[in-house]
């Protein structure tokens, strides 16, 4: 993976382009860009991210135009995902990381913007998984405060620092009908497992669903190649796969050699099929163990679980591309 450095931070009164390198969100847009204000900023909305499904399925020379132009506009300071999607694949070999080298600015979006974290990744950039409109913005009647501390850390901070559990999380869907607040949960710690020395590498992943299409796509579309000698960050998405697709997964990636050059492994929280607490509890162990078991197969590294990026609430925009610290004798996550 190639040594990246974070863009300049976002000050007030800067101007965030929201852009839809996939998808655009089907609710609570105008309330997303509300709370996206509150952190003092001012949106800039780019064409796609007010477009129907189809017409940006129809149209990903658009949906790479807008990422490019965004990068190219100097009255932008950083950029904001509309949401995420399963189209983004597209759009990569429309993207000039020239245009990035030139213009560096913060990018934030998970989900399907797994593949352009690979692409600013590729092209030298720290960006954030994480803090996109669609829902981490929009949903629950006013921004979780650990969603908001951690998206203004985001935005402004270099390097992000410390991570630190949620004390709370919820994987629950939140209806814009019925604007009510979701059940949450207590979180556990974090859950170790592993070396217990001190590891320091970059950050790479995201999604898996995402990382599996780059295997399937090769290592010509930015794919799962870079990970070597990094600490590999992944989370699975709101499809809830069962541990044994996650399993095989982890299988390829070792058939691959890919987890044998990796530093360590950091999981995000999973969304799961729903149910009661204990469903839950049992999709998350299940999870855990699958992970764990397959990973020890093929390399001796430590793994954290359950961290707060990914799909469920709240969010933790994590820095991929930055240098991470897991210190398995402390129990503690730091981006350097």
């Amino acid at each position: 993976m190639p040594d990246c450095e974070y863009p300049p931070p976002v000050t007030a009164g800067d101007t965030v382009a929201v852009v839809a390198p996939s998808h655009a969100p089907p609710d609570g847009f105008e309330q997303g860009l509300r709370r996206l204000r509150s952190f003092g900023v001012r949106p800039k909305v780019f064409e796609t991210a007010t477009r129907s499904t189809d017409w940006l399925r129809d149209n990903p020379a658009a949906r790479a135009a807008d990422v490019m132009d965004a990068f190219r506009d100097e009255e932008v300071d950083a950029i904001v995902a509309a949401m995420g999607g399963n189209r983004e694949l597209q759009i990569l070999d429309q993207l000039d990381e020239a245009v990035v080298r030139r213009n560096p600015k913060r990018f934030f979006g998970s989900s399907d913007n797994t593949h352009l974290h690979l692409f600013l990744n590729r092209a030298g950039l720290v960006s954030f998984y994480g803090g996109q409109l669609f829902p981490d913005l929009t949903a629950d009647p006013a921004i979780h405060p650990y969603t908001r501390a951690n998206v203004s850390r985001a935005l402004s901070a270099t390097p992000f620092g410390a991570a630190r559990p949620a004390s709370h999380w919820t994987d629950e869907y939140y209806d814009f009908d019925e604007p009510t607040m979701r059940t949450w949960f207590p979180a556990d710690d974090w859950h170790w497992h592993g070396a217990d020395e001190r590891v320091v590498a970059p950050v790479a992943g995201g999604c898996l669903s995402m990382l599996r299409t780059q295997l399937l796509a090769g290592p010509s579309r930015f794919g799962v190649d870079a990970l070597s000698d990094s600490v590999l960050a992944v989370e699975t998405s709101g499809e809830t796969p069962g541990a044994s697709e996650v399993e095989r997964f982890f299988m390829a990636l070792g058939e691959r050699g890919v987890l044998a050059d990796l530093e360590g492994v950091l999981v995000g929280k999973p969304e799961t099929p729903g149910g009661t607490r204990t469903d839950r509890e049992q999709y998350r162990r299940e999870q855990r163990d699958a992970i764990v078991g397959t990973v020890d197969e093929y390399a001796d590294v430590p793994c954290v679980f359950d961290l707060d990026f990914g799909h469920p609430a709240p969010v933790l925009p994590l820095p991929i591309g930055a240098e991470v610290e897991i210190d398995g004798s402390n129990r503690t996550i730091r981006f350097r």
